[in-house]
């Protein structure tokens, strides 16, 4: 799980990796607004590779750089999760934090336990319901007459959600090469939700015979493979929503599911994914692809249009168990 990485701040910059996205090139210094140089008036840090799971012991700053004299970039609250990549000498870290470098001092951390499982009770959000929901083609709505009657809709409508913010795009994978992947668009929502619904790896299996997104493994730390875009989704959502309710739902099964793509890997494994990695980060998942009345592979005709996208029966029935397991929990 650990990878060798080392970074300068100032005039020498070195690559960190594929640690904050497939295939882009981040540096240190792309952290630093206003040139790289810090109020201390730093010029160059050598840090060496630290590879951790974090958990915050108290509320803390997190900074652009490492050190009080950079640009605060944000809030990290007692028993939020960090990922650390580096180190400094005198003991600054450079983390994840909701898709950006940043960095805190490890006197404030901990380590990283997973948590107890999950336990399925229903949902309480205290106030108004605030959905943002964030997917691929099922969330957006795609081959519907009407958009409304796509499933987070069905699920705002039943629950009476006062608001509900729809992020789905259109072939949107979690992790990979698409330059409209989840990893990428999950820091731009709404911060205000209380309830965010998360649907996506179906385009990341692609298919029978197609490329779709690497598997990887667990513990991979790169948003090139699919285990590592959701661990560092995961991550940060959890820093990006401390008080709200995450929900990662699994695909649907669909017309061609049990055969591999063209890596050699299924739809069950991409399902299978997302729930090991939810349960390491404490994340509650809806298991659709084994929810009873949505094997849509033997509902061609009833439930899609085009052998992967859900008519408005298919929606509605994933909207129906979607809300049913959120609220109408025994």
């Amino acid at each position: 799980m650990k990878q060798k990485m080392a970074v300068l701040l100032g005039g020498i910059t070195v690559l960190i990796g594929c640690f904050f996205g497939a295939g882009k090139q981040v540096y240190a210094k792309e952290a630093l607004p206003g040139g790289g140089e810090s109020a201390a008036g730093d010029t160059a840090v050598n840090m060496t590779a630290y590879t951790a799971y974090l958990t915050i012991k108290e509320d803390t700053q997190v900074y652009a750089g490492p050190g009080e004299g950079y640009t605060p970039v944000g809030i990290l609250c007692e028993g939020q999760p960090a990922i650390s990549v580096a180190r400094t000498k005198d003991g600054w870290l450079q983390i994840y934090y909701i898709g950006i470098p940043a960095y805190i001092h490890e006197n404030v951390t901990a380590e990283y336990k997973t948590p107890e499982p999950v336990l399925w009770q229903n949902v309480e959000i205290q106030g108004d319901i605030k959905i943002n929901a964030l997917g691929d083609s099922f969330t957006y709505g795609d081959k519907l007459k009407n958009r409304n009657w796509a499933y987070p809709n069905i699920v705002s409508e039943k629950c009476g959600a006062a608001v509900l913010n729809g992020y789905g795009l259109n072939g949107s994978c979690v992790a990979g090469m698409n330059p409209g992947k989840l990893l990428d668009r999950y820091p731009e929502m709404g911060r205000d939700a209380n309830l965010i619904l998360v649907f996506g790896g179906t385009n990341d299996y692609a298919g029978a015979g197609k490329s779709g997104t690497p598997l990887g493994a667990f513990g991979d730390m790169t948003g090139a493979t699919f285990y590592g875009g959701l661990n560092l989704m995961m991550c940060g959502l959890k820093q990006m929503y401390p008080d709200g309710e995450i929900v990662f739902m699994t695909p649907v099964r669909r017309w061609g599911y049990t055969r591999n793509n063209k890596n050699g890997y299924n739809l069950a494994q991409y399902a299978a994914a997302i729930q090991e990695m939810a349960a390491f980060w404490g994340i509650r998942v809806i298991d659709l692809y084994n929810e009873p009345g949505l094997d849509f592979a033997g509902k061609q005709a009833s439930c899609l249009v085009d052998g992967l996208h859900p008519n408005r029966t298919g929606h509605a029935l994933i909207g129906e168990s979607v809300y049913r397991r959120l609220f109408e929990n025994p």
